[in-house]
């Protein structure tokens, strides 16, 4: 039998409905279902009775709670035991964290904590977030918006979302108010990154929608797209900065609109306790 049946068996159980053991999961309502039906097909009996659109455990479904809560804690007592055996840990990283702070990190982690290996995931912050939610990875250093209560976030490094241009962009006046980003070419990260991004969710809030020429999920591409007068881009501070520095970019100023952020460590409540997550918290806190 596959652990996921009883995982989304107990999801149902602590979220009350299917759609809401979905979205805790990840997945549809729709396959929630299947998967309760084909634990029930399994074990030849019926685990939920539905009463006014409500759910209620029948006595062979309590019975399996009591079993299934326990065999999730052995899985993951195992799995917390097999990686620490190992000293493999799995390790998540947004993508301006994962090109330009990464590296430094690791060097750090790795002289902090001896034999330590790394298992390193780097996508854009919404996919993160699902990873640590469902334990795939087990702390991360992230740079967008993070939702979820079930998760700790703590800041190490303050920084900025800001719009930059081509040093030798031909700018038509001047760009003085952030609906003045109207008058130019947009290039614009990939889809998981825009609704996390607070910069562009705010201009969404103001109604202020630059055309976007196209998307792209490499920093490094944007950036150079925008060294050669596409047009603008949002992007890290720290992201822009070494390109500023060789006056390569500029950054746009707006008399109505700043957007700093923070880069901070993420991780799972219920790693709370995990020896090697402190050990990893404590160099982080410490040391970088």
């Amino acid at each position: 039998m596959n652990i996921k049946l009883l995982e989304a068996f107990l999801a149902v159980i602590d979220h009350k409905t299917m759609s809401a053991a979905a979205n805790r999961l990840f997945t549809t309502q729709p396959n929630i279902s299947f998967m309760i039906k084909d634990l029930e097909n399994y074990y030849s009996t019926r685990l939920f009775n539905r009463v006014s659109k409500k759910l209620y455990l029948t006595p062979e479904g309590i019975k399996l709670e009591k079993y299934a809560r326990k065999v999730m804690t052995d899985f993951k007592e195992m799995n917390d035991e097999m990686f620490r055996l190992n000293k493999i840990i799995r390790i998540g990283s947004s993508v301006t964290v994962g090109q330009y702070l990464l590296n430094d990190y690791l060097k750090k982690l790795k002289s902090f904590i001896q034999n330590l290996e790394f298992e390193v995931i780097i996508n854009n912050t919404a996919e993160i977030e699902k990873l640590i939610l469902n334990n795939r990875i087990d702390i991360a250093i992230v740079e967008g918006k993070i939702n979820s209560k079930n998760i700790i976030e703590v800041e190490i490094l303050k920084d900025e979302l800001i719009a930059v241009i081509g040093q030798d962009y031909p700018l038509d006046g001047n760009i003085k108010n952030l609906s003045d980003l109207e008058l130019l070419p947009w290039i614009s990260r990939e889809e998981g990154s825009h609704y996390r991004n607070q910069f562009e969710i705010d201009m969404n809030m103001r109604n202020i929608h630059p055309q976007i020429i196209f998307r792209a999920t490499n920093l490094e591409t944007i950036i150079q797209a925008v060294e050669n007068n596409y047009g603008f881009a949002i992007i890290s501070k720290i992201a822009a900065e070494t390109a500023i520095k060789k006056q390569s970019l500029k950054q746009l100023n707006f008399a109505d609109y700043s957007c700093p952020r923070s880069i901070r460590y993420i991780y799972n409540k219920s790693q709370d306790k995990d020896q090697i997550i402190f050990q990893i918290l404590d160099c982080i806190n410490n040391n970088l």
